[in-house]
């Protein structure tokens, strides 16, 4: 992708949440404009409820988008990226 400031190629952190700290580190990731793919199925439904509303709305706060790729599995991506899904 060309920026004003020269080509940016975006990297994917794969993180599998085993607790709700790993939340932060998904967080400070897309805030790094690094798209996120994050895991939920180590985790009690509650529990991963709370991680999915902190990182959806860190994410929506930060213009990103958020798309579910899998059952507990979902990839967030920051602003200027651009997600899409191709169904057969």
């Amino acid at each position: 992708m060309q920026t004003p400031f020269g080509i940016w190629l975006p990297q994917v952190t794969v993180l599998r949440c085993e607790h709700f700290e790993k939340a932060v580190d998904a967080v400070d990731a897309i805030r790094q404009r690094q798209c996120v793919v994050l895991q939920l199925d180590h985790l009690e439904a509650a529990e991963a409820q709370r991680v999915l509303d902190f990182v959806a709305g860190a994410t929506h706060a930060l213009d990103g988008q958020m798309e579910r790729v899998g059952d507990d599995t979902y990839l967030f991506a920051p602003s200027g990226v651009e997600v899409s899904r191709l169904l057969s």
